[in-house]
């Protein structure tokens, strides 16, 4: 099987469907099934333990993000609080969300890195304890990602987008916050690339928790006076053309497989005086 050209051929069947749901007069509802046609591959295609819905999350303390259109969480560990036309899920148990726009435009991109951002910016931290046969330890969840997913250009260029991602993300000024990946298909992604001078590598940095890593160990070096790391970070384009849904499945795989969520702990989000759970390790 010629792998790259089937998943070429899935981009040609996603945007054909996209192209029928613009018939839709009315912006939501085009909008709307633009979301569905993604969550239904990713639902289909991505490995059964991850779950893929759109609705909200929820924290402990009560607080809620706005509506995401791709919610994806661990369907083994994560209990739905709530499931109709949305879905509430509580954000321990939550690898990321993906903003979906039919075009993406300047603004669009404004308004989907802000829920990006805005979403990050509720994910725990604290540790939790997870107990295995032979011992106990405890553990800090990963951060999660957050995407952008275009279904096309408006009246812009990948070069004009890299520019309006690179203004967002330094106004959201945390790189805890900021958007992971950057997708429009049939054109390329955006991404922020990992320069290794001293090992002559160059990769994609995707994983939140390795960027803030970086950007922390540059702080505290250039603050203690110490040589700078022989690593560069930039944000870059990949024209990639009709490979782009192809790349994008990969790197969200990527994403997920280096994510190591905490388990939802319902208890307390019941009430916060019953005790903690210990969790245990299958």
């Amino acid at each position: 099987m010629d792998v790259p050209e089937l998943f070429r051929q899935h981009e040609v069947a996603i945007s054909a469907r996209a192209r029928s749901a613009g018939i839709v007069q009315h912006a939501g509802d085009r909008g709307g099934d633009r979301e569905e046609i993604l969550r239904e591959f990713l639902a289909k295609h991505l490995p059964a333990k991850f779950g893929v819905t759109k609705g909200e999350v929820v924290t402990k303390s009560g607080a809620h993000s706005r509506a995401a259109d791709v919610l994806i969480y661990d369907v083994v560990n994560c209990p739905v609080l709530y499931r109709d036309e949305t879905t509430v899920l509580p954000i321990e148990g939550v690898y990321g969300i993906i903003e979906v726009k039919s075009t993406l435009s300047k603004a669009e991109l404004q308004d989907a890195t802000s829920k990006v951002a805005d979403f990050k910016r509720l994910a725990p931290r604290d540790l939790s304890v997870i107990r295995t046969r032979d011992y106990a330890t405890v553990h800090r969840p990963s951060r999660p990602f957050g995407i952008v997913f275009g279904f096309d250009l408006a009246d812009n260029s990948l070069e004009s987008l890299l520019g309006n991602w690179h203004a967002a993300n330094i106004a959201i000024h945390d790189v805890n916050y900021v958007a992971n990946l950057v997708v429009v298909l049939g054109a390329g992604v955006l991404l922020v690339e990992h320069v290794d001078w001293r090992l002559g590598h160059i990769g994609p940095l995707l994983d939140t928790d390795a960027y803030v890593n970086l950007m922390l160990t540059h702080q505290k070096r250039a603050e203690a006076g110490e040589p700078s790391l022989d690593v560069q970070t930039t944000e870059v384009i990949e024209n990639i053309g009709d490979n782009t849904f192809g790349r994008f499945v990969v790197y969200l795989l990527m994403m997920l497989e280096q994510l190591r969520l905490g388990t939802p702990d319902l208890g307390q989000y019941i009430d916060p005086n019953l005790p903690l759970t210990i969790h245990r390790e299958s």
